[in-house]
Order: C-alpha cells, then structure tokens, then sequence
C-alpha cells in the first residue's frame, strides 16, 4: 500500500529515506514533484474547501505526514504510516542533495529579514547550491508578476514559506510553468532555518510532543491547536 487516505486526503506511505530516493528518480527523468507536507491542520481545511482538496489530489505529486496527528489517525484508522515525515526535515534533506548536485533554489516567504537570514544560512552551510532568488511572502496571491519572477529565475527546487492554503495554491502556477522543477510548501520553515525560532529538541521529537513544545514556547498557538481535538473526533467517526 503507497496511499493511505486520512478523511480524504491521500498520503504517501514512504519513509523520509523513500521519499528522497523517489524525488531524487523523479529529477533524473526530468520530472518535478510537487511536495505537500500535511498535518491535521491542513487535511480539516482541505474537507471544508473542496477546491483545495482538489488541488491536492490532483496536482500534489507527493503529500506527506507532517504531524504526529496524522500518524495517528492512520493508525486509528487501521492503515498505517510508517513515519511522521516533517516538511523541516524534508527541506533540509533536499537542502543537502541539491547541494551535492550544484543546484538553484528559490527561497519565498516568512518576514523579510527572517528571509534574508534564512538565505544566508542556506550560503553558510550550503555552499554548493545557487540561489536562484529570494523574497519575502508578504504579496498578494493575485500579483501573477512574483510567481514570474520565480519562473524566470530557473530554480531547480523552489521552497514556498507562505503558509497554507497560499504555499500551495502559488507552486499550482509554478508547477505550470516548469514541470520540471521540484516545488513544496514549507510553512514556517524559515523562522527555524534562520534561527528567529528554535526547534524542539531531539529528545521532544523522538516523543512526538514537538507540538507542545511550540505551543508552550508560543500560547498564541492555543487557537490553532484546537483543530487536532476535532481532527481525531472526525477520525473516530470516520473508522
């Protein structure tokens, strides 16, 4: 089994190793992906606005578990993930390969100078890969000209720091126009690339509390958080 449906939305059954490895197969024949990372968040948004839910099912070429929400409303479901694969840790493996390959990227989001920080992180620790371009996400999705200017730039791999639903419906126009560019959404990625916001530590992700961590680190999220109660009450109904 490669899709596990989680109340509608179809998720890859990979591993982060697998999902590397078919990007990567992908690249080689000149083909793009398209990655959105999913969490509860995401998949609750999705059932409640079927133009997005369609976007994902029909122009995402890989969706991946980015919540521990979503692994276990797999498992509670009986069809299980074998992973919780975070859009962070995803970016970051993509990071590495397209630095080993002299690649170009596209850095779009976040605040301007979490931005510029996050570029120059990037250069730091990356400084086999080519950027492409840069700017913040403070537009308005009608503005056509940005994504052109994103298509101009020729990115090999393009990293959209726009928060849902906006990340995924800007790559939609990417994707496009270079089919053979490897786009994804990356939420607030960039807040942690930079260094503005601190990951959780290790030992808190091997516990799948990063959630709590963030939330206590920030209790504005309170609001945000409550979607993961009426996530696993729709996944009870739902088994």
């Amino acid at each position: 089994m490669t899709k596990v449906d989680v109340l509608g939305v179809d998720f890859d059954a990979y591993t982060m190793a697998e999902f590397m490895q078919r990007i990567k197969e992908r690249y080689q024949d000149d083909k793009g992906s398209f990655i959105v990372t999913a969490n509860p968040e995401i998949v609750m948004y999705a059932r409640e606005h079927p133009d997005y839910a369609q976007l994902i099912d029909h122009d995402a070429d890989f969706v991946t578990a980015d919540g521990i929400g979503v692994v276990k409303g797999a498992a509670m479901l009986g069809t299980p993930l074998p992973e919780r694969v975070t859009g962070f840790d995803l970016m970051q493996e993509l990071l590495g390969w397209a630095n080993a390959q002299h690649l170009s990227v596209y850095l779009i989001g976040a605040k301007a100078d979490v931005n510029k920080a996050a570029v120059a992180k990037v250069q730091e620790r990356f400084p086999q890969l080519t950027i492409a371009g840069a700017r913040d996400g403070y537009f308005d999705l009608k503005d056509t000209s940005v994504a052109q200017v994103v298509i101009d730039s020729g990115a090999d791999v393009v990293f959209a720091a726009l928060g849902f639903p906006k990340q995924e419906y800007f790559l939609k126009r990417i994707k496009a126009a270079r089919p053979h560019t490897i786009l994804m959404g990356v939420g607030g990625s960039f807040d942690v690339l930079s260094g503005t916001v601190k990951r959780a530590p290790k030992w808190v992700q091997r516990l799948s509390l990063e959630w709590l961590y963030r939330l206590a680190k920030n209790p504005s999220r309170f609001g945000r958080m409550m979607v993961l109660p009426r996530f696993l009450a729709a996944v009870r109904k739902n088994k």
